[in-house]
């Protein structure tokens, strides 16, 4: 696809990134369909050398422009097709800066219920609407000379009165459609205007209503909440607002913009001025402030979503990176206390061996023999460390544990508590199924505790990263733009490390640049059919492995006791030959 020049002159801008490191960055990922991985870690002489975070946000403001201007292209086509765009309207809609503006000047054309400034138009008040808002005359005065003139049977207006309030709906609707007054007065509104949030009449019947009792007369500057920093209790008001409990309003002074929309609308010398004045303190009513109060609640929203999604990204990198165990032999236990604890050994490879329960938590004789089950797996396996489920029960389980390694004196054993989020989520899903069709939910769960703590990012990648649990209001923002922050979070984790590809499983394949799931699948297939590979390039026998697709992937793929040194490397193929040379 052709680079637009201004797509690119606007990311230059939004990210603060010269425009040629831009170009070069939006060049080679849709002219030459570079994933970001590839293009972060082998195209540094061509990016700058730019980050991961700076070729994400050059490539989201590009696109952000282009569906701004997809949209207002739309625009200038649906009212051209009206016959209604003026050269004023559409000098207007070619300079409008974003979609905010953009839909405000869209507002009036758009395809909708016949208001009642329309049914007034159609029964003939449009110049008595221009008569009122340009005259001097007092309203006995218009009635004693328009009086009769504006009536019309059909459309039930039967008395001046009928015609005025017609006119006047005009004027209303007239001022709610006016962008600059919109405009100005959103602005005012960012900068003066509070939030409050007060408890609902009947809160008390919701359920968990309390945790909400700080927000139940609540008031904060909308230049506070728009700080990332404070976005949270946003989130908060609005889980209450959900929740029934509570109510939030934005409030700014109604006198204040009252004045500002008559100063424009209504003459000095007007001899209805008062009429006027009350017309258009209605329309910023009905019209303008609860329009605002929708969008800054929606802003806030998309605001404290983003600072929520990057905590959330920021957690879930540290639990995928965090310190590898490696080869080393682990006893997984998902605690529990009717049902026993689950323990699951899995070797130094991350293969499971067995499964067993143990009931620490109830009679002294039955902690006896979990003592004993313990201590017989600790010896046959050669157990390097105990990794024990955060949920119910996890610390007593924990405690159990250390003191069975510290009676026996058995120090190089060490026991961790981890977090087990995700895990009943990965031992019911398709993944663990296939991968243990024979065993208990519970024991894959036991097994996924277990690999967690020998290779975090391995096992976590083949759960749902909303399921992992990375931050209070998770649930709360907006779900499309999570799951694509985490997956970019797992994806960029994974071609950080690079993966083996002869032990690697289908989902952790899947995140490596270029691959996606079908192709990981045929990757794996191909392993089982043909064996562990021995170089690089034997991806291009895997089925619809491409060139360019072994070009984007095979740096992030490693092959140890390779026919290629280079191929246990983060060096791409593509500079073999200059290392071999060089060597």
């Amino acid at each position: 696809m052709a680079i637009d020049s201004l797509g690119v002159k606007h990311a230059a801008l939004e990210t603060e990134i010269s425009l040629n490191q831009c170009l070069s960055v939006l060049t080679l990922i849709f002219d030459e369909d570079c994933t970001i991985p590839f293009v972060t870690r082998y195209r540094k002489e061509r990016t700058g050398g730019l980050d991961e975070v700076q070729i994400r946000d050059i490539k989201d403001a590009y696109e952000e422009y282009l569906e701004t201007e997809k949209r207002r292209a739309f625009i200038l086509e649906t009212i051209k097709k009206l016959e209604k765009l003026t050269p004023e309207l559409e000098k207007k809609i070619k300079a409008a800066p974003n979609l905010t503006v953009l839909e405000d000047l869209y507002a009036p054309y758009k395809s909708k219920r016949k208001t009642k400034a329309m049914k007034a138009q159609e029964a003939g008040l449009g110049p008595l609407f221009d008569i009122l808002k340009a005259t001097t005359k007092t309203l006995e005065e218009l009635k004693s000379e328009f009086g009769e003139k504006f009536l019309n049977k059909e459309h039930k207006i039967l008395t001046f009165e009928d015609a005025l309030s017609g006119a006047l709906d005009i004027f209303i609707e007239g001022i709610a459609h006016d962008s600059e007054i919109k405009d100005q007065l959103r602005k005012d509104y960012w900068n003066e205007a509070t939030l409050s949030s007060v408890k609902r009449p009947k809160a008390e019947e919701e359920k968990d209503y309390l945790k909400f009792k700080d927000y139940f007369e609540f008031s904060e500057p909308l230049t506070n909440l728009k700080d990332e920093k404070n976005s949270h209790r946003f989130l908060a008001m609005r889980r209450g607002m959900t929740l029934k409990v509570l109510k939030l309003d934005v409030n700014y002074s109604e006198e204040a913009a009252t004045a500002f929309i008559i100063k424009k609308y209504v003459p000095e010398n007007s001899g209805i001025r008062d009429i006027l004045e009350k017309a258009a303190g209605k329309s910023y009513r009905l019209f303008i402030h609860s329009s605002l109060d929708v969008e800054i609640k929606t802003e806030l929203k998309k605001i404290s979503d983003l600072s929520a999604i990057n905590v959330f990204g920021k957690n879930l990198k540290d639990l995928l990176l965090q310190p590898y165990l490696g080869a080393k032999c682990v006893l997984g236990i998902d605690p529990g206390v009717r049902t026993g604890c689950k323990v699951a050994v899995v070797d130094d490879t991350g293969k499971y061996i067995l499964d067993t329960v143990i009931y620490p938590h109830q009679s002294v004789a039955h902690k006896d023999k979990s003592e004993k089950i313990l201590l017989a797996l600790f010896e046959k396996f050669k157990i390097f460390h105990v990794a024990i489920g955060n949920g119910t029960y996890g610390r007593e389980t924990l405690s159990f544990v250390e003191e069975t390694i510290k009676a026996n004196k058995l120090n190089k054993i060490k026991a961790t508590l981890i977090s087990e989020s995700g895990a009943s989520i990965y031992s019911t899903s398709e993944i663990a199924r296939k991968e243990f069709p024979e065993l208990d939910p519970t024991v894959r769960g036991a097994i996924s505790i277990a690999r967690r703590f020998q290779d975090p990012l391995a096992e976590l990648v083949k759960i749902d990263p909303k399921s992992i649990g990375v931050g209070q209001y998770q649930h709360d923002v907006n779900q499309s733009k999570l799951k694509k922050s985490l997956e970019e979070v797992v994806e960029s984790c994974v071609n950080y490390v690079g993966v083996d590809i002869n032990t690697a499983s289908a989902p952790l394949l899947s995140y490596i640049s270029g691959i996606g799931p079908t192709l990981a699948k045929n990757v794996v297939s191909f392993r089982e059919k043909e064996g562990s590979f021995k170089s690089r390039d034997e991806l291009l026998k895997v089925s619809r492995f491409n060139e360019k697709i072994y070009q984007q992937s095979a740096g992030f793929m490693r092959i140890y006791q390779g026919k290629n040194p280079l191929d246990s490397t983060f060096i791409h193929p593509e500079n073999y030959s200059k290392i071999e040379s060089y060597v």
